[in-house]
């Protein structure tokens, strides 16, 4: 007796099922490019406020139209001619000590915790890390005292050395960093004879640049930008950084926006330039130090 095979049907996508398709999934891309565009637009548009309200003419910020009735570059050459250039060089200094102190105690202390074993080296990460989320405000009148006593007030060095030395964050983001590291170079390096210092120095750090890049690059952003602390530990204008300098346009009484807006344009040049030169280091490092090891 033969047997009779019966053939499954198949289901087909018609044309008109699969136009549908199309146009829903176009109308999904549109929608993330409305949003894309209204976000960045968004975030920018203070920005060119700043940048457009930096060439207007008198004091005000307030106007009928965001674009200038007419250009004019007087804020600017009053800036240069009075002390912007000095507060820059103060903010460059501060953040250049900070930053290179701050990166040299994280990739040393980061090493220890990611390549020795020692008692409390789990729970003194994580106090570390604690540490540096806490405010400022809470250790501020403790060591305004120290520098006091110490007589470390108005010292752009010292200030600096103080803001490199308070790092926790910078610490756990390179251990981290150096938990990607295979352990088998670290015992490659060791059946060669190569001691701790030759293993960090040669093998190491040559693969931790990118972090290295990153952690200088944020934590120099963060003291050039550095404002309540230099505020209270610094009392001279002549050391004044460019957030406490260019707060004087703020007064009581007498706001002069256009300068303020042209200092805040000139003042962000170097963040933007440093940004620009490092920006593939920056992301390098910041994405794998962000994963726990």
């Amino acid at each position: 007796m033969a047997q009779q095979t019966m053939a499954t049907p198949t289901t087909r996508a018609t044309p008109r099922s699969a136009q549908s398709y199309r146009s829903r999934k176009n109308l999904e891309v549109w929608i993330i490019r409305v949003i894309v565009i209204a976000i960045v637009v968004v975030t920018f548009f203070p920005t060119f406020y700043v940048v457009m309200t930096s060439f207007k003419a008198g004091e005000s910020l307030l106007a009928q139209s965001i674009l200038p009735e007419s250009y004019t570059l007087e804020n600017y050459t009053k800036l240069f001619a009075g002390a912007l250039p000095t507060w820059i060089r103060n903010s460059l200094i501060l953040g250049l000590i900070g930053s290179t102190i701050s990166t040299l105690i994280a990739t040393l202390a980061g090493y220890a915790f990611s390549r020795f074993r020692f008692p409390g080296r789990r729970y003194g990460i994580l106090i570390l890390l604690l540490i540096g989320m806490l405010p400022t405000t809470m250790s501020i009148v403790f060591l305004y005292g120290v520098f006091a006593q110490l007589g470390m007030l108005d010292n752009l060095v010292w200030l600096g050395i103080l803001f490199g030395a308070s790092g926790g964050l910078a610490v756990w983001l390179m251990k981290n960093y150096m938990d990607t590291i295979p352990k088998d170079l670290d015992e490659a390096a060791f059946v060669d004879g190569a001691t701790h210092w030759q293993l960090f120095t040669k093998v190491v750090f040559p693969l931790i640049t990118p972090m290295l890049v990153a952690q200088f690059i944020l934590s120099f952003i963060g003291i050039y930008n550095e404002y309540q602390t230099a505020t209270i530990f610094l009392s001279k204008p002549d050391l004044y950084p460019l957030g406490v300098g260019v707060r004087g346009f703020l007064s009581g009484y007498r706001t002069n926006w256009t300068a303020f807006c042209a200092a805040a344009v000139v003042g962000s040049v170097p963040i933007f330039a440093v940004f620009l030169l490092a920006q593939k280091f920056l992301v390098e490092g910041m994405t794998k130090g962000a994963v726990k090891g």
